[in-house]
């Protein structure tokens, strides 16, 4: 006969079960989003490569979804708040892993400098960063990051999502300008970008999910798609 501590485990077990198959469909893209994003702060030298593991990390997810939702119905709701968890989980990662002396002191000065970037045009029409951009590469990573491209999985869904001409990946040079202008992307605009990219969510879904108003979000979507423009 079991114990009343061995039924509650595994009611609790069975309960759980049922949670998992009610989110079952959020599942694939939340994997995406959190796949994509952990790779993109491993390449921009935020978190140890290889060393976590989006799996594991998306079982502490659903068990902490789990724990505060597991009575919830409503699929919206639902998947917004398992987003809401997966991004605090990848900020959560980040912040132990950046260094003291580039904490947030420097990490200010560094989103100041990226927000208030200024744009000019050459004289055969192309937009360039009024800095060089070779001058970015990397003033405000460099403690910490010697990497500036990405892999080849995250530059095709950032060339495919954001419109860009598939142009931007036939050079090195290209290769290299498309890692900074991403890179250089303020943290709270990147996980906009990231939810759409990787995460396939649509502007109003960002809205809710970080909870801002649905303009802002399509500012800050209409803003890096300008700066990709560079490309």
């Amino acid at each position: 006969m079991m114990s009343n501590k061995e039924l509650q485990k595994d009611k609790k077990e069975i309960q759980f079960e049922q949670f998992y198959k009610k989110i079952a469909n959020i599942i694939p893209d939340l994997k995406r989003f959190m796949t994509g994003s952990l790779k993109a702060a491993e390449y921009q030298g935020l978190l140890d490569k290889g060393f976590y593991d989006t799996d594991e990390m998306l079982d502490e997810v659903y068990l902490e979804a789990f724990q505060d939702f597991a009575s919830e119905t409503d699929a919206i709701k639902l998947r917004r708040s398992l987003f809401r968890k997966a991004i605090k989980k990848l900020e959560g990662k980040e912040a132990e892993e950046v260094p003291d002396e580039v904490n947030t002191h420097s990490l200010l000065k560094a989103e100041l400098k990226t927000l208030n970037e200024d744009f000019t045009t050459e004289a055969d029409g192309d937009r360039i960063l009024f800095e060089d951009l070779d001058d970015i590469s990397y003033k405000q990573k460099k403690a910490w990051s010697k990497e500036i491209h990405l892999d080849d999985f995250l530059e095709k869904q950032l060339v495919r999502k954001l419109g860009l001409n598939e142009s931007a990946l036939l050079s090195e040079e290209k290769r290299r300008t498309l890692g900074i202008l991403y890179t250089t992307i303020p943290e709270r605009s990147k996980t906009v970008i990231e939810l759409h990219i990787f995460g396939n969510q649509d502007k109003h879904e960002i809205a809710e999910i970080i909870e801002v108003p649905e303009e802002v979000v399509e500012k800050v979507m209409f803003k890096v798609k300008e700066r990709f423009k560079l490309l």
